[in-house]
């Protein structure tokens, strides 16, 4: 089982729609996947039809008011769920240095539930963002092709290296990995970009390129995954090569 966290410190990169369809991706190749919503916003849980204010959600789990397992509900798109909504404010704000290991002592009871544990990270530098962190095998950068965008991805790269593995050693196995997401292939601009990544991070950087692309917008407007709408869409066969990628994580 392999936990994998989709974060940027910075939002409006794609990270949410990453998570979603990442998972429904990988449910397609016929594995276990649960899917973790830890923003406050509740994008994700949104984006698959459920009302953040109407079910169980994280909150109640991180109050113990809850069992982690009793949490879990079955979305529309058949991918298992954890859902967030705004009363997670209160636990970032109740979370303290020295916390951000609590997040993957709550999951430990669903690792053999699962194949795969997705992470859709809040923005920011919040204790729940590195509470995600800390809980990862696999971390992927979500990053626009866009020269500004980099040095969100540099940031963010610094504070895991800095701060939480200088913190927590035992995390340094974490592999990272950059995924650039609203890639324009048509333009000069976004291959430019992912050049100039690529001097810095090399192998960091995942093979697959996440289109800027309007059907996004629209699975998330329909309460859907890209899947529900096209099979065929290069947005949705992107996700399935990122699937793909991270297939063989599985038993390593």
């Amino acid at each position: 089982m392999k936990v994998v966290s989709f974060t940027i410190f910075k939002g409006g990169t794609g990270k949410t729609t990453s998570s979603v369809n990442t998972a429904v991706a990988l449910l397609r190749r016929k594995k276990r996947v649960l899917l973790v919503d830890l923003d406050q916003q509740a994008s994700a849980t949104r984006y698959l039809g459920i009302d953040p204010e109407s079910t169980p959600s994280l909150y109640q789990v991180f109050m113990n008011t809850r069992s982690i397992a009793s949490a879990v509900r079955k979305t529309a798109a058949g991918v298992d769920m954890l859902t967030a909504n705004s009363y997670l404010a209160a636990i970032e704000e109740a979370l303290e240095p020295g916390d951000e290991l609590k997040l993957s002592a709550l999951l430990t009871p669903l690792r053999a539930e699962y194949d795969f544990i997705i992470l859709d990270s809040p923005p920011g530098k919040a204790r729940l963002n590195y509470n995600a962190l800390a809980a990862s095998d696999i971390v992927i950068i979500t990053s626009a092709a866009e020269r500004m965008a980099l040095d969100g991805v540099a940031d963010t790269i610094g504070h895991i290296q800095r701060h939480l593995w200088g913190k927590y050693p035992e995390l340094e196995h974490q592999e990272l990995r950059i995924l650039f997401t609203m890639y324009r292939a048509t333009t000069n601009h976004a291959p430019a970009v992912v050049a100039s990544a690529q001097k810095i991070w090399r192998d960091n950087i995942l093979g697959v390129r996440i289109p800027h692309a309007a059907i996004f917008a629209q699975s998330y407007d329909q309460k859907q995954s890209v899947f529900d709408i096209s099979t065929r869409h290069p947005g949705a066969l992107a996700y399935e090569a990122l699937a793909d990628l991270l297939l063989p994580y599985e038993n390593t």
